[in-house]
Order: C-alpha cells, then structure tokens, then sequence
C-alpha cells in the first residue's frame, strides 16, 4: 500500500533528525576519522614529492660528476700531451723533424673494415691532420716505431718495424757496416745480410740508415740478440730487440718528411 505524501516527508524528516543526532554524538570522531584519512594522504603527497625531488637531486649529482670524471679524464690526458711534449722538446726534436702528436687507439692485432691486421697500430690522426701514407711515426726520444701504412679521414693504421711487411735499411752502432732489418710478426725482428766474417756484439744497437730512403736516418730500432754463425750461412742470424715497449705505447709523432711529401 503506498505511503502518503505526508508520511514520506515525516520519514525524511526523521530520518535527517537522526542523522544530525549522530553527527552532533560522534562528531569528534568523525572529525578525528577525517583527520586520519586526510593526514594519510598528505603524507603520501608529501613523500611522493620528496621522492620525486630526490631522484631529481641524485639525477643532477650523477650528471656532475659525471662532468668531473669528464674533466679529470680531460686533464689527464692534457698532462701525458705535456709531458710527451716536453720530453720531445728537451732532446730538441722539433728542431729536427716536422712533427703530428698522435695517439695509439688500438694496439698490435685488431680488425679494421673486416679485415684483421697484426702488429699493427690505430692513430687518432688522419687525413684531414695532414698524415700521409709512408710517414715514419716514432717516439720521443727517437726509437722507431713503424711507418704509415693506410690513411683515413681522422684515423691511420701504422705497421710496426716487426710487421711482416717491414723491412728497413740499418747502420749496427760502432761497426760502419749496413745490414737489413725484417720483421717476422709476433712483434718479432730478425737481423739479415750482416757479413759472417765481422763482429758484432750482443747489445748493440741498430738504427736506421739513409739508404732506404723512407726513414730518416739515426732512428733506434732495437738492441741486436741472439747472435748466430751458422756454417753453411753467409751471414749472421740474429734478432733485433724493439726498443718500445707496445704495452706501455701511448702517444706518437708522425714525422713529415719532405720526400714524401712533395711526392
């Protein structure tokens, strides 16, 4: 049976009376309840922005000192250029040779367009810093150490004198006589054509001759070991000690030589 109108609106009224009632009853906690529920979510807000702030923080300290490591690298690496340079210039070598400092990128056996080189160095100068092919590259206190074998824009590969390829015109120190120095690979150098009837002392060194006409001559190649007289051989067998040392090889200079530069 449908309720009046009149029943309806008493029932509201009740019905708001109580609501009031409890209200006005409990109203602390309720407010206390709200309170709670609202501090909550304020904390949450909060941290959630703390946290946000932070990684923002961390983010910009990461980026800073990943400037720093940037600039120490940087400085570093000013400081061996320095010092490179300053051991060229005390033994007077600029007065001597045209020089391009470079640095070694890669190192003895590597690929390079899909093809692997061994004893063989990358350089971090090119064509574009005026490198040429057959530039003899050396260090600072004038120990060879091969010459420019391919040209690119910003980078060339250079043979090392132990490369199969090399072979070098040489004087042996305190003997006037010329012989040839090859390479065998596996930064290896053997001593050919130096005459059995001569002496030759262990340790002594060789340097390039001007015979050859790629290298200017009085470079150090290495110290002359393992001396041979074998019987039936017209010459002595020997090897040739690099006088670098390719783990600890660095920085370079190009030599510029004029024959090959007005070729």
């Amino acid at each position: 049976m449908n309720q009046s109108p009149t029943k309806k609106r008493l029932l509201a009224l009740f019905f708001l009376l109580v609501v009031f009632a409890v209200l006005a009853m409990f109203s602390s906690q309720i407010k206390s309840f709200l309170y709670d529920k609202s501090l909550n979510l304020q904390m949450m807000l909060w941290q959630s922005g703390q946290a946000r702030k932070m990684d923002e923080e961390v983010k910009k300290l990461t980026e800073e000192n990943q400037t720093l490591l940037s600039q120490l690298a940087d400085l570093e690496t000013t400081q061996k250029e320095n010092e490179f340079l300053r051991q060229a210039l005390g033994l007077g070598l600029e007065k001597e040779f045209d020089l391009i400092m470079a640095q070694a990128t890669a190192k003895n056996v590597f690929t390079l367009k899909g093809i692997t080189f061994e004893d063989s160095i990358l350089i971090n100068k090119g064509k574009d810093d005026g490198i040429r092919k057959d530039f003899p590259v050396i260090l600072a206190d004038k120990i060879l150490v091969g010459k420019v074998a391919e040209v690119y824009d910003s980078f060339s590969r250079v043979v090392l004198i132990s490369n199969k390829d090399s072979m070098i015109d040489i004087e042996i120190q305190d003997t006037g006589l010329f012989a040839l120095a090859k390479g065998e690979g596996s930064l290896r150098i053997a001593l050919d054509l130096f005459p059995k009837d001569q002496e030759l002392s262990d340790g002594a060194l060789a340097y390039t001759s001007a015979l050859g006409g790629i290298y200017p001559s009085g470079l150090v190649l290495g110290r002359i070991r393992n001396i041979k007289k074998i019987d039936n051989e017209a010459f002595i067998k020997a090897d040739i000690e690099p006088a670098f040392n390719l783990a600890q090889l660095d920085r370079v200079f190009v030599v510029k030589t004029a024959k090959i530069v007005n070729d």
